[in-house]
């Protein structure tokens, strides 16, 4: 696979392993003198994510994905006479239903708010079938593509959630689907390519601000969970959305909102939770160039 690397493969191929060795922690084996701790509810629906996607023909999917995305691009609407915000929605790890489920709720939204129209890539048992799958490959394809129809004065919205390192990097692997993460550079490169200088890109991952100075320029806005130092919270599948993804989204549904206001409020929001749970504060942030003061100000 052109998006694998070997360190990626060893690690996934560990974290599968432990993940079916935390449910046999559950069987308590007879006289034993302590009962086995009981997996917990993430463990068990990893675990069971791992199983989805053992049957799986990955080669067959990996292979299509040019020809899908080409198909999915064609069949969205043809341009208006004004400009539009399509949107690119990344759900990275496949480990979790919750990224996916997070990139389809901000890939709604937001398409809704821009009028354009939208693209989700996520790592699912159900991408693999028939959908768009999550790596540098396909996200530099997509970029791509959408730029081809792009009109001058078109803003590409693009949000990512996964689970993020302090290198400017997020995880797009996935049970038996070995990709390897995907960096700001590599965003920065895809957009650039396509021709895309007007750019709004949301990142729902710890340390989201490190790709800041990556995609920093006078016509991006860029919208991190949290600083370049600290991780965001909620990354398991107890939960519907991330506590970032949860509070952002739902305040950029409000209609008329600017992202300006949604942002202050997801901040505030994410701020009282952090404090009630005693947890260290993520710092949510935000860069605007000076081009995208109307983007940012304006109402949704």
């Amino acid at each position: 696979m052109d998006d694998s690397d070997g360190s990626v493969r060893q690690n996934r191929a560990m974290r599968r392993a432990l993940a079916m060795f935390s449910l046999a922690l559950s069987l308590a084996l007879p006289g034993s003198a302590r009962p086995a701790r009981q997996p917990t509810a993430a463990e068990r629906a990893e675990a069971a994510m791992i199983k989805r996607f053992e049957p799986l023909a990955i080669e067959d999917a990996l292979i299509d994905q040019q020809a899908r995305i080409t198909a999915a691009v064609a069949a969205l609407p043809a341009p208006g006479s004004v400009p539009e915000m399509p949107v690119l929605a990344i759900g990275g790890e496949g480990y979790l239903a919750l990224f996916d489920r997070e990139a389809r709720r901000a890939a709604k939204v937001l398409a809704a708010r821009g009028g354009g129209p939208a693209l989700v890539l996520s790592n699912t048992p159900e991408q693999v079938f028939s959908g768009l799958l999550a790596s540098r490959r396909t996200m530099a394809l997509a970029v791509a593509a959408l730029g081809r129809r792009a009109r001058p004065g078109d803003t590409l919205v693009v949000y990512l959630t996964s689970h993020g390192g302090p290198d400017g990097s997020i995880a797009m692997d996935a049970p038996y689907i070995d990709f390897a993460p995907m960096t700001a550079v590599d965003l920065a490169k895809a957009m650039d390519a396509a021709g895309f200088r007007r750019r709004v890109v949301i990142v729902s991952a710890c340390y989201g601000a490190s790709w800041i100075p990556a995609l920093a320029s006078p016509t991006t806005i860029v919208v991190a969970a949290a600083a370049a130092d600290r991780t965001s919270f909620g990354c398991d599948d107890s939960r519907d959305l991330t506590l970032f993804g949860e509070a952002l989204i739902g305040a950029l549904g409000t209609p008329g909102v600017s992202l300006a206001t949604a942002f202050a409020a997801a901040k505030a929001r994410i701020a009282a939770q952090e404090r009630a749970m005693k947890i260290t504060p993520s710092l949510p942030e935000a860069r605007v160039g000076a081009g995208m003061q109307a983007v940012w100000t304006g109402p949704g």
